[in-house]
C-alpha cells in the first residue's frame, strides 16, 4: 500500500472513530458507504496541493462530524462534489443514499459555468440557489461553510489573485453566515484563516506583536486571573476564569480604524477574559464581585443575557481598569451560555442537553429563513439578491422597541424604512413618516439602540425610489425594488393604453370599440402574447401608436380624421399614476411649458420645453401638460443660482433663511472668486407659487445681487 493511500485509510478511519461515538451502526455503515462512493467518484484525482482529492471531503465531513451532525449531513459533506465534478447524478445519490443526502449535495452544488458571462455572475448564481436550498433545510450551509473552511486551510498552493478573492468572498459571506447560525467558534476560525490569506504580512506582524505584548504582560494577566477566581470562589461561585485568543482580524480592524493607536500595550489592549459560572443567577452575583474588585469603565456594560442577541448569543459583557492601569474586557457566561455562543444552531447535536435551551436559536434561524424566502421572491435577479444578502449579513444589531413594546433587531444604521419592514411588508409600502421616541423625524434618521418607534401609514403611500439611498436591510431594499418594478409595470400598462387611446381618437374611434377578432389579430401580427405586452411596448417607444390604431382599425391606409393637436396631449400629475420621469436636466415643475420623450426604462421622460439637452435631442417628442391636481406629489426639485457678495456670513444666513421658510436643500455648489460667490441650490418646492416666494425672499437679502432659476449645474 502507497503511503497515499495509508493516509487515505487512515483518515477514514478518523471519520469512522468519531461517527461511532454518536451514531448507531446502521448510520456508521450508511457514512462509509459514502466515503466509498466519493473514493471512487473521486479516484485518482489530485488536488492543487498535491493531495488526493478525497482528502477534502474526508476533512468537510470530520469537521461536521465533531459537531455530532446527522447522517444525513455527514453522508452529504463526503459526497457534497459528486455532482458537480463527477457522472455522478443527484438521481443516483438519491437511489442509494436517499432524497434527504440527494438535496443536500445538490444545494451545495454550483451552477454551471458555461451558461454566464463573468466569475461574479456565476457566483451569484450559485450563491441564490444555495440561500434558496438552504430555506428548505439549513443544513446545506453547514455543508458549505465546512466545505469553504478547509478550502481556506488550503489556500497556500493557490495563486496570489485566487488567495486574495476566495479570501475577500470568506470575509464578505461566509464569516457573516457562521455568525447568522450563531456558530462563533467556526466564524472566528473563518476570519482569522482568511485574513492570513488575505494580508499575510499584516497578519505576521499583528501575531508577533501581540505574542510579545502577551509574553510581556503574561505575570501580570495570571495575577488578574487568579485575583478574580479568588474573589469569586470567596463568595462560593465556583467558576472556571481564562484568557480568551483575540481574534486577529478584528484586532488588525480595531487598530486600521483607530487614527491614531498603531501599537499594542496594556493601556489601550485589553486582556480579555472569560469567566463561566454554573447558572444565569451567578453571572449576576459573579459581575458584582468584579465590578467591587475593579473600576468599571464608564458605559462599557451590556447585558445580553436579559436581551439576547438575535441569533441566541447571551452574555454580561464589561471593561475594567487595574490599578496597574491594564484594560480588561471581561465576558460572563453559564456554561450553558458558553455552548450555544460556540456552536449555536448546532449546539444540541454536540450537546444534547441543551435541545431546550437553543430553541431561542431555532426560532430566531426559522424567522429569519421565512425572511429570506420574502426576499428571494421579491428580488429580481441573483446578483441583487446577493448584493441585499451581503448588506443584511453584517449585522452589528441594535433594538428596538414597537409602541406596544415588542422588540425588533435590526442592523446598526437602520433608518425607520428598515424598521416599518421589519413590521410587515404592507407597513413598510404605506410608511410616510415616523417617530423616534414620540419626536416626528424623517424617513432617513438612523434609530438609536433602543428607541420606541412608531411608523406612520397612509392607504394611498406607495415606496420611493429614494428610499433605497438609505435603506440597508435586505427585506426593506427587496421589498422596495419589488414594489417599485410592480408599480412600473402597472404605470407602463397606463401610458400605453392612454397614448392609444389618444391616437384612437384621431381616427375617431376608441379601444373600446374595437372587436375581439382585430384585437387577437394584431397582437398575433405584432408577435405579441397579450394586450398589456402590447400597451407596454407602445409606453417604451418600441411600438408605433399610429401603426398599432390602424391595425386595430384593420385599415393600414386610414388617414387621420383630426389634426387637431390637442388631442394627442398627455396629462401627468408629476411622478404618480403613469411611468413618468422628471428629467434633472431642467427638472419640470407644474405651471412650466413641458414635452416628453419615450424611454424604454423610464416611460415618459419629461421636460421644459426650453431645456438644452431637449432641443439638442433627435427623438421624437410628445405633447404632454400638466394636470390640474398635483397635490399627491410630495415635492419637485429645482435648482437655482443665487449670486452675492462675498461676506462673512453670507452662506449661513442663506441656509438659515431657507431653514426658516422649511425649505430642504437637496444640494449645493458654491464658486467664485473673493468678491463674488455663485452658488447653485437644488431646492424641494411644492409648486411655482412656492419657488417664487423662496426666490422673492432670497432676493431680499442685502447681500444678494441676483437669483434665477438655472437647469442642472
Amino acid at each position: 500500500m502507497s503511503e497515499d493511500a495509508s493516509k487515505h485509510l487512515i483518515s477514514a478511519t478518523d471519520l469512522s472513530d468519531v461517527v461511532s461515538r454518536y451514531m448507531d451502526a446502521p448510520d456508521v455503515q450508511r457514512v462509509y458507504d459514502a466515503f466509498l462512493l466519493a473514493a471512487e467518484a473521486h479516484d485518482g484525482v489530485v488536488r492543487k496541493s498535491g493531495e488526493f482529492y478525497i482528502f477534502h471531503p474526508l476533512e468537510v465531513a470530520h469537521t461536521l462530524a465533531e459537531l455530532h451532525m446527522d447522517a444525513d449531513t455527514i453522508c452529504a459533506a463526503l459526497l457534497h462534489d459528486v455532482i458537480e465534478d463527477t457522472e455522478y447524478t443527484k438521481s443516483d445519490l438519491a437511489n442509494k443514499f436517499g432524497v434527504i443526502v440527494a438535496d443536500l449535495v445538490d444545494g451545495v452544488t454550483k451552477l454551471a459555468g458555461g451558461e454566464f458571462t463573468s466569475r461574479q455572475e456565476a457566483s451569484a448564481a450559485s450563491f441564490h440557489k444555495m440561500m434558496l436550498a438552504m430555506t428548505q433545510d439549513f443544513r446545506v450551509v453547514l455543508i458549505k461553510l465546512a466545505d469553504r473552511l478547509h478550502n481556506v486551510k488550503t489556500l497556500a498552493v493557490r495563486k496570489p489573485e485566487a488567495k486574495r478573492r476566495i479570501a475577500q468572498e470568506t470575509l464578505d459571506i461566509h464569516v457573516p453566515l457562521a455568525r447568522r447560525l450563531g456558530m462563533n467558534a467556526l466564524r472566528k476560525e473563518l476570519q482569522v484563516t482568511a485574513f492570513k490569506h488575505l494580508h499575510p504580512w499584516r497578519a505576521s506582524l499583528l501575531t508577533n506583536a501581540l505574542n510579545n505584548f502577551l509574553d510581556k504582560n503574561a505575570a501580570i494577566h495570571n495575577e488578574i486571573i487568579d485575583q478574580i477566581t479568588y474573589e469569586l470562589n470567596a463568595v462560593s461561585i465556583e467558576s472556571q476564569v481564562f484568557s480568551w485568543e483575540k481574534n486577529i482580524y478584528r484586532l488588525y480592524q480595531r487598530i486600521k480604524n483607530h487614527k491614531g493607536r498603531k501599537h499594542i500595550d496594556r493601556h489601550t489592549e485589553a486582556l480579555e477574559l472569560r469567566v463561566l459560572v454554573g447558572s444565569t443567577a451567578e453571572c449576576y452575583l459573579a459581575l458584582g464581585v468584579i465590578h467591587q474588585l475593579y473600576q468599571p469603565k464608564v458605559e462599557t456594560f451590556k447585558d445580553f443575557i436579559a436581551t439576547p442577541k438575535g441569533y441566541g448569543f447571551q452574555a454580561l459583557q464589561t471593561a475594567l481598569l487595574t490599578p496597574q492601569k491594564q484594560l480588561i474586557s471581561i465576558q460572563i457566561q453559564s456554561y450553558e451560555m458558553y455552548k450555544i455562543a460556540q456552536y449555536g444552531i448546532t449546539a444540541h447535536w454536540r450537546y444534547p442537553e441543551l435541545l431546550s435551551s437553543s430553541e431561542k436559536s431555532q426560532k430566531y434561524l426559522d424567522r429569519w429563513l421565512q425572511q429570506v424566502k420574502e426576499i428571494q421572491s421579491a428580488t429580481g435577479n441573483a446578483a441583487e439578491f446577493l448584493e441585499d444578502m451581503k448588506a443584511d449579513l453584517f449585522l452589528n444589531e441594535i433594538y428596538i422597541n414597537t409602541p406596544n413594546g415588542e422588540t425588533k433587531v435590526l442592523p446598526k444604521g437602520a433608518t425607520p424604512i428598515d424598521f416599518a419592514y421589519a413590521i410587515h411588508t404592507e407597513v413598510g409600502n404605506k410608511c410616510i413618516g415616523a417617530r423616534i421616541d414620540g419626536d416626528t423625524c424623517s424617513l432617513n434618521t438612523l434609530i438609536p439602540n433602543g428607541a420606541t418607534v412608531e411608523i406612520i401609514t397612509d392607504e394611498d403611500a406607495v415606496p420611493h425610489s429614494l428610499w433605497l439611498n438609505f435603506a440597508i436591510t435586505a427585506k426593506a431594499r427587496s421589498s422596495i425594488r419589488s414594489s417599485i418594478k410592480k408599480r412600473k409595470s402597472h404605470e407602463f400598462i397606463a401610458l400605453g393604453k392612454q397614448i392609444l387611446e389618444k391616437t384612437l381618437k384621431r381616427f375617431s374611434s376608441s379601444y373600446a370599440a374595437i372587436s375581439e377578432k382585430n384585437i387577437k389579430k394584431t397582437l398575433e401580427v405584432l408577435n405579441l402574447s397579450t394586450e398589456d405586452n402590447m400597451f407596454k411596448h407602445i409606453a417604451k417607444g418600441s411600438q408605433s401608436a399610429k401603426l398599432v390604431a390602424r391595425r386595430l382599425l384593420d385599415d393600414d391606409s386610414l388617414k387621420p380624421i383630426s389634426d387637431d393637436k390637442k388631442d394627442d396631449i398627455l396629462f401627468i400629475k408629476g411622478t404618480e399614476g403613469l411611468a413618468v420621469h422628471l428629467q434633472t436636466c431642467c427638472h419640470p415643475i407644474p405651471s412650466d411649458i413641458i414635452v416628453a420623450q419615450l424611454d424604454e426604462t423610464r416611460g415618459l421622460e419629461v421636460h421644459r420645453n426650453n431645456c438644452p439637452i431637449l432641443l439638442r435631442s433627435t427623438k421624437e417628442t410628445l405633447s404632454v401638460a400638466w394636470m390640474d391636481d398635483t397635490s399627491h406629489e410630495p415635492h419637485f426639485l429645482v435648482p437655482i443660482s443665487v449670486q452675492l457678495r462675498n461676506r462673512v456670513g453670507a452662506l449661513s444666513h442663506i441656509t438659515r433663511l431657507l431653514e426658516n421658510m422649511r425649505v430642504n436643500i437637496e444640494d449645493i455648489n458654491i464658486s467664485g472668486d473673493s468678491d463674488i460667490k455663485n452658488m447653485y441650490f437644488l431646492l424641494q418646492v411644492e409648486d411655482e407659487k412656492h419657488l417664487i416666494k423662496i426666490m422673492d425672499a432670497l432676493n431680499n437679502q442685502a447681500q444678494v445681487i441676483n437669483v434665477s432659476r438655472t437647469f442642472e449645474k
